[in-house]
């Protein structure tokens, strides 16, 4: 009976405390879920299917042999065993989906560790874009709101893509121009739409009404309480108002039109329908176009698609955005240099595609259902939202997506808006996160104006060319003023930032021949920072525009050195602008170039020996040096021949032609182009030849010998 009797309360006790338990699940998962430790709402699908067997396999054992390969992977880093490492922490992850240290480790030991033991620029974009897709395809998956992840994928596009940190960091750069330019194409010009009345107003960008800003202001105000400070939350809110309408006149209209183009192109991507049959419902002609398009080998259909069935041979890169890619495109001006050109279409075939889609006369439901594929590949292969796309290109201006740096931007804003609910602060990671803004903003604002030709057998010959986007000076300029003060509350490190920018950003533009918005960001200038700490007026601040613009391009120029410097860069910069196309540019530069070389030779005409050359031999100069850059690559010779075939006035190749012929002969030869297609000899040269003796000494026509060189 007493047996009977214990058994009886065990039973109950049992229960009683199983009933307790099941009331205590909903508080652990809410906590699991605030300390970043679950993947999804929803308990039941919290288990990476494809990590099961490894997490149930090693039961409780499992910690430990996570802590022992950890330690083992580390040290076969430190002493360069790469691949042993990955082999470790591929394992890692599979027992430990849910740690995102692990998949942030071995993505940056595969981008940055184990691609610089490689030799090939193809064996070295393989790792470090499989560094890329760790990340972005599995580790967010199990870990979408680690900050940390966000934080890697971003750097690896930003620094180690985007910057001169890796020698190969240009074929980078093509790889992804290529991939985006496939599906997406160019954006639109601006230029052309300057006409275009339709009324568009950028996303707001006041705090609580922007989730970036929102998600930054959160933080801010984190950081104030953790000081006992929490009066300031609203001065914080209060100020950053006042600043931004203060600040924030009118932006430019050519940002906003530009922006405005840019949106609507993006956004009817992201508009597009999410499956065939809202596809065939919206634009029924779509049904017999995917119909006839199975005849040629193109099947377009809802199940998922992944990156390697996407770059298959007959996968849709191939089938269809290259064919429809090469309908949309003008020819090359590779395939007009090249020694034997060769071409990997059927034209029979891309003549079949054109009458199916209506390309050429730009069919309507042709368009919808590119666009259909397009949101698909965006968010399927990439794992890019469109609608993010578009409220980032609201938000901050007219991306071109073929840039890396605007995948850095996308991933930053991703982390920082996924990241904002975690009970932990994370201050170090959100804020080195967010400071990536800048970054992304910065390189932007260099050259997110891309001009690209892509080139399908070698992407090394594909021509890539980055020039300033002027456009990216309002975006840069609002991020001062929103973000910049949520990062570093009462403190002058963008303070300090901002100055420096707008003063550079106005010199730009003023140069330009954009006056007006020079103007107005001069005005900007001296509304925020006009004023020294006592109250009085800064008299660097109290002139005119065109007074503050050349003092401050001139205060480092009193020695002949710096003078020459900055001519120099000015020159090679408008080289650069016309190698791309920006005949507009060009001109402005090379007209202050001209000032600036003319003004320097007024001030010391009483001394000769201090002034500099003659303007055209400074130039000349100048395009020696452009065009005697080192040929890394075929594609640097690509981009000479473009200047030199199309846009580089016959006076200035006179002058350079017969010192450069031989490298142009010896890099065509190493690329494979036809030397006379690619660098033709100017038109007129042997005139030139007769009255312009070469410069430099004369070659002898015999050589002499004297006692010196006799002696061995």
């Amino acid at each position: 009976m007493r047996t009977r009797l214990i058994q009886l309360v065990a039973t109950l006790l049992a229960f009683a405390l199983l009933g307790v338990a099941g009331r205590l699940v909903a508080p652990i998962n809410a906590g699991r879920a605030e300390l970043n430790m679950m993947g999804s709402e929803t308990p039941q699908e919290n288990v990476p299917p494809e990590y099961a067997f490894a997490i149930q396999a090693f039961g409780a054992f499992r910690g430990l042999i996570t802590n022992i390969a950890f330690v083992r992977a580390e040290k076969y880093k430190e002493e360069g065993r790469y691949y042993d490492a990955y082999q470790l922490a591929s394992w890692i992850c599979k027992l430990q989906p849910r740690f995102p240290a692990v998949w942030e480790f071995q993505s940056w030991n595969m981008a940055w560790n184990i691609s610089v033991t490689t030799y090939t620029p193809e064996e070295r974009w393989h790792w470090v874009y499989n560094g890329v897709k760790l990340i972005r395809d599995e580790g967010l998956k199990w870990n979408p709101r680690a900050i940390n992840l966000y934080k890697q994928l971003a750097w690896i596009f930003i620094n180690k893509m985007g910057e001169m940190v890796d020698d190969y960091n240009m074929y980078y750069k093509r790889q992804w121009a290529w991939r985006m330019h496939l599906l997406l194409g160019p954006p639109p010009d601006p230029l052309g739409l300057r006409g275009d009345e339709v009324e568009f107003k950028p996303l707001q960008l006041e705090p609580g009404k922007d989730a970036l800003a929102d998600a930054l202001l959160a933080e801010a105000k984190r950081k104030l309480e953790e000081k006992d400070a929490s009066e300031k939350i609203d001065d914080l809110i209060r100020e950053i108002h006042e600043t931004e309408q203060r600040a924030t006149l009118r932006p430019p209209r050519q940002f906003l039109v530009a922006t405005s183009a840019c949106y609507r192109w993006i956004k009817r991507i992201a508009d597009a329908p999410d499956s065939l049959r809202e596809l065939y419902e919206e634009h029924p002609r779509t049904r017999q176009m995917v119909r006839e398009l199975r005849e040629l080998g193109i099947f377009i259909r809802d199940e998922t698609l992944d990156e390697d069935t996407y770059w298959n041979e007959k996968g849709l890169a191939f089938t269809f955005f290259y064919p429809y890619r090469m309908l949309k495109d003008p020819p090359s001006f590779l395939s007009q240099i090249l020694k034997s050109p060769e071409s990997d279409l059927d034209p029979e075939k891309l003549e079949r595609l054109d009458e199916i889609l209506g390309v050429s006369r730009d069919d309507p439901d042709g368009q919808a259902l590119v666009r259909f594929l397009q949101k698909k590949v965006l968010r399927e292969v990439y794992k890019l939202d469109p609608q993010h796309m578009a409220e980032l290109t609201a938000r901050f201006g007219p991306i071109d997506w073929r840039g890396v740096d605007a995948q850095g931007l996308y991933w930053v804003n991703e982390g920082l808006i996924a990241g904002k609910e975690s009970i932990h602060s994370f201050y170090s990671d959100k804020i080195n996160t967010a400071r990536m803004i800048f970054f992304a903003l910065r390189n932007m604002f260099n050259r997110n104006r891309i001009v690209f030709e892509p080139y399908t057998k070698n992407a090394n010959l594909a021509y890539i060319n980055f020039s300033p986007d002027l456009n990216f000076i309002e975006p840069m300029h609002r991020a001062f003023l929103t973000y910049g003060k949520m990062l570093d509350p009462g403190g002058t490190l963008y303070r300090t930032g901002h100055v420096n920018f707008l003063a550079e950003a106005i010199r730009l533009l003023y140069f330009a021949g954009r006056k007006d918005e020079a103007r107005y960001y001069y005005e900007i200038l001296r509304d925020l920072y006009g004023a020294q700490p006592d109250g009085s007026p800064n008299p660097r601040y109290a002139k005119s525009l065109d007074h503050f613009v050349m003092d401050t391009f001139r205060e480092n120029l009193d020695t002949y050195r710096d003078a020459r410097l900055a001519l120099n860069g000015v020159i090679f910069t408008a080289i650069g602008a016309l190698a791309s196309g920006d005949l507009a540019r060009y001109n402005e530069l090379m007209t202050f170039a001209y000032r600036l070389h003319h003004d320097y030779n007024e001030r010391r005409k009483n001394a000769p020996k201090m002034q500099l050359p003659a303007f055209k031999s400074v130039v000349t100069d100048v395009l020696l040096q452009w065009f005697r850059m080192p040929a890394t690559t075929p594609g640097t010779t690509v981009i000479k021949a473009r200047l030199w075939t199309r846009y580089l006035p016959t006076d200035l190749k006179l002058p350079i032609y017969d010192e450069l012929k031989d490298l142009f002969a010896a890099e065509c030869e190493k690329a494979g182009f036809e030397l006379a297609k690619a660098f033709p000899p100017p038109e007129g040269i042997e005139q030139w030849r007769k009255e312009h003796p070469r410069r430099g000494p004369k070659q002898k026509e015999s050589r002499v010998e004297t006692p010196a060189q006799q002696i061995q």
